[in-house]
């Protein structure tokens, strides 16, 4: 399937927040999201993380996933040395950031491949389950 020009790798690029999920900073977990078709905002996309962005902002350090929308043409997305082959590498994403970004876009600092991903989601759930009372 062809890619659309004149978009990172092709395919639009989302920015939101996983469901269930509280970060050491209190908030849901932010995510970008590589996905087939442009999402409105509050629209609910399916997506898996393959990486782990490591920022810092003027006060404060934190971690973004990286993740891939449930579509066939992302099926074979699934960890950093994938995101290359979409020419979505670690620079784009930055790039990407500096868009998305209200004010100052946060500088990325390193990469975390899809393991330190799925680690993070792992603890960010925990925590709001224990927030919610629904860990036993």
């Amino acid at each position: 399937m062809p890619e659309p020009p004149g978009r990172l790798g092709g395919w639009p690029v989302g920015k939101g927040n996983v469901l269930d999920t509280l970060g050491v900073d209190g908030r849901p977990v932010e995510a970008l999201v590589l996905m087939q078709e442009p999402a409105l905002p509050g629209d609910e996309v399916a997506a898996r993380p393959v990486a782990l962005l490591h920022l810092s902002e003027a006060d404060r350090d934190r971690d973004e996933l990286v993740c891939v929308a449930e579509a066939e043409p992302f099926a074979d997305l699934v960890d950093v040395p994938d995101l290359g082959r979409r020419h979505a590498g670690p620079s784009a994403w930055a790039g990407v950031l500096a868009r998305l970004s209200h004010g100052s876009a946060p500088r990325v600092t390193g990469y975390g491949q899809r393991a330190e991903a799925d680690q993070l989601v792992e603890q960010a759930r925990h925590s709001y389950m224990q927030l919610t009372g629904c860990l036993e």
